[in-house]
């Protein structure tokens, strides 16, 4: 498969290397995205790639030392007493504007916690003076939490880098570019693969999304079957905390006290495991629209990896049967759910399409969903009889004209008859505090052609698409 997008990045990293004094680059992200891809694609053939492992420190150091001895004729004879020391050699022994790159940094200072102090006083020589530093250091990690700890503003190599960044999943756009599938059917496959550059590469050898779903996770030899559990092993030692709340909300739990509830734990534990997991960008934090995410009482937690959703609605719950081989029966479970799984990745994607988006002849502020009661009326009375709970998939106030919103509906099910959809949307809109008053533009995001026509925007998954940020 081609190596995808990444082209800000490539820059940036380019830019750096080629600079003519020496730089300090900090790069990381969760596993499988590409990073030590990405960093092989701007490195010179005098650069020094090494990626550590969770050997001890004197070892560790061994390795570098053969590593850039393979580059360096000779270095590798001499014997190093710590990283400052072979760190300091290298920068001697290398050509003018070499780079050296230690990826997977976290593991390095697993076993040497001093190692970031280290650091600091090898990059910093190029602002002290002494023996000046001539080469390049980058420093990659896939634990996101030590990367991001590494570079806050109490530890030694804060402001020390001249580009530090997080990589993320590839956007969908890309996948269109690249997957040469239709518009419904890659939404599917995103829908289990996110944007994932491995998870990608592993589909692309199996001869449909059925079959790559039984060969890499339905089997108990699968190279995704455990794939949650190394993620958080990159972040954190103890993985049920994360493990029981994705667990909880992937069952359909998706408020604070319920989570806490299914894990048999006090609100006040969890606070902890679920900020890491958003910062992680694991979960995410849902209100309804118009209410401030900090005052709000109805917070929902929502999965925000479309891989770990798929994993926490079927494959988790069903783990047993899969290890002892009872395949079918959570196929058929999959099967049964999967229209519903790809109905929610539909509706953040028709979010997202909004978003900060020019539509329709207007500029919409970040979409939301929206969720609440409505008071019911007898004709002719002003008080209340009793609430109505109503639901909007995508409600987005216009950025400049705030008596203008955005009203949508998401339909990811065989094609139906727009006009009585905007009619039920509309008589629905009709009930909604957030709407009264307001000037409405109404929106339709189907899976399929309808089979009527509807006066309202209408937007197929093609078009969703090619509204998506890249």
């Amino acid at each position: 498969m081609d190596f995808i997008d990444r082209i800000d990045e490539q820059e940036r990293l380019q830019r750096a290397l080629s600079s003519d004094k020496p730089e300090f680059v900090v790069l990381y992200g969760r596993r499988r995205l590409g990073k030590s891809t990405l960093i092989r694609k701007v490195l010179k053939d005098n650069d020094v790639y090494y990626e550590a492992s969770l050997a001890e420190k004197a070892t560790q150091i061994e390795l570098l030392a053969h590593t850039i001895g393979s580059v360096y004729t000779g270095f590798d004879v001499s014997i190093y007493t710590g990283w400052e020391n072979i760190i300091l050699a290298f920068n001697r022994y290398c050509d003018e504007n070499a780079t050296l790159v230690l990826d997977e940094f976290p593991l390095m200072v697993f076993k040497d916690p001093s190692l970031p102090s280290t650091l600091q006083r090898v990059v910093d020589r190029r602002i002290i003076g002494g023996e000046g530093l001539r080469c390049n250091i980058i420093i990659c990690g896939s634990s996101q939490r030590m990367m991001q700890t590494l570079i806050k503003s109490s530890e030694p190599l804060y402001g020390r880098a001249e580009e530090e960044f997080c990589l993320k999943p590839i956007r969908l756009p890309y996948w269109y570019d690249e997957m040469k599938m239709d518009a419904k059917s890659l939404i599917e496959e995103y829908s289990v693969w996110g944007g994932v550059p491995q998870y990608w590469s592993y589909r692309s050898n199996c001869r449909s999304l059925r079959d790559a779903i039984q060969k890499l996770i339905l089997t108990d030899n699968g190279v995704l079957l455990d794939e949650p559990s190394k993620l958080f092993l990159d972040d954190a030692m103890d993985v049920a905390p994360y493990s029981s709340i994705m667990t909880a909300i992937g069952s359909g739990r998706h408020r604070y006290s319920s989570i806490a509830d299914a894990m048999g734990k006090k609100t006040a534990e969890l606070g902890k495991p679920i900020n890491n997991l958003i910062e992680m960008a694991f979960i995410r934090r849902e209100v309804p629209f118009g209410e401030s995410p900090k005052k709000s009482k109805k917070t929902l937690y929502q999965i925000d990896d479309p891989f770990l959703s798929f994993y926490y609605k079927f494959i988790e719950p069903n783990k047993s049967s899969i290890v002892v081989g009872r395949r079918q029966r959570v196929e058929d479970k999959i099967k049964k759910g999967f229209p519903e799984l790809v109905g929610k990745i539909w509706e953040s994607l028709c979010q997202l399409a909004v978003s900060g988006n020019d539509l329709f002849g207007h500029p919409w502020d970040m979409a939301s969903r929206w969720w609440g009661k409505a008071p019911v009326y007898e004709e002719g009375k002003k008080t209340p009889v009793g609430f109505e709970d109503l639901e909007f998939d995508v409600v987005a106030q216009d950025y400049e004209d705030k008596n203008t919103i955005l009203v949508g509906e998401c339909k990811w099910a065989s094609a139906d008859y727009a006009d009585r959809l905007l009619e039920k949307l509309k008589a629905k809109t009709s009930k909604a505090p957030f709407a009264q008053g307001k000037n409405i533009v109404y929106v339709l995001f189907l899976r399929e052609k309808p089979k009527s026509q509807a006066d309202c925007n209408i937007m197929l998954p093609e078009d969703v698409i090619k509204a998506l940020p890249r």
